[in-house]
């Protein structure tokens, strides 16, 4: 990882940076737990989850599947690993390099819809049942499911954010696909407005860790021998 020197200035700037960002995720959330139960009778279009059967709500759902991303992770390893073997024949680092992109958009997924999963066990919010009303395990001896956050989204984001880096052509596409799969889990009412919120959230968190720890490794995108 390659550290740039900051002056004073600099990292007061970067501070004041970083509460400003603090502060508008933390009022964003406030704003939308306020709004949670207007928003969630809003979007519930399918309580019978009849569209659970239709090829596009299946379509967008898997790319909340971890599966999907392993898949288009390992074609991501493969596609570098040909061009590291046709352009840069005999160089280690370029062989080793073409690991980069796949495993990193591999565990961006996972490690985002892990982070989700982690905080469902912490904060023990249920889903939101049939009324829409904040329940949550510490007081209820058996709210069903957890909720917040919600792990679809979490997967869906973190590969897609990561993913969108590497590609910045496929910001949009992939952005707008991993938001879609997050509209499946709530027309069918199964997760809040706050649920995908948060999981945006820890993905982009996840996404970001990730890039700060490996951009000096082979493939990485402070690495010397890096050539995209």
């Amino acid at each position: 990882m390659t550290h740039v020197y900051l002056s004073p200035l600099e990292r007061t700037h970067l501070r004041i940076r970083r509460l400003v960002i603090a502060t508008a995720l933390a009022l964003g959330l406030l704003i939308l737990t306020l709004l949670d139960r207007a928003i969630w009778q809003a979007l519930l279009l399918d309580p019978d989850k009849s569209l659970e059967r239709k090829d596009w709500w299946q379509l967008f759902r898997q790319f909340g599947s971890l599966l999907f991303w392993i898949i288009l992770g390992l074609c991501l390893i493969l596609h570098d690993a040909h061009i590291a073997r046709t352009r840069r024949p005999g160089d280690h680092i370029a062989r080793s390099g073409a690991l980069h992109r796949g495993l990193m958009v591999t565990l961006a997924a996972g490690l985002s819809g892990g982070a989700a999963e982690l905080l469902k066990g912490l904060s023990q919010r249920a889903r939101p049942g049939e009324t829409g009303e904040y329940r949550f395990g510490w007081f209820e001896a058996d709210v069903g499911g957890l909720g917040l956050a919600s792990s679809h989204a979490g997967t869906a984001f973190g590969g897609a954010i990561m993913l969108s880096w590497f590609f910045p052509a496929l910001r949009w596409p992939m952005l707008t696909a991993a938001l879609m799969c997050a509209l499946t889990r709530m027309i069918v009412g199964a997760h809040y407005a706050t649920d995908v919120y948060v999981a945006i959230v820890l993905s982009y968190a996840v996404c970001w860790s990730l890039w700060r720890f490996s951009s000096g490794f082979p493939g990485g995108a402070n690495h010397p021998a890096t050539d995209r």
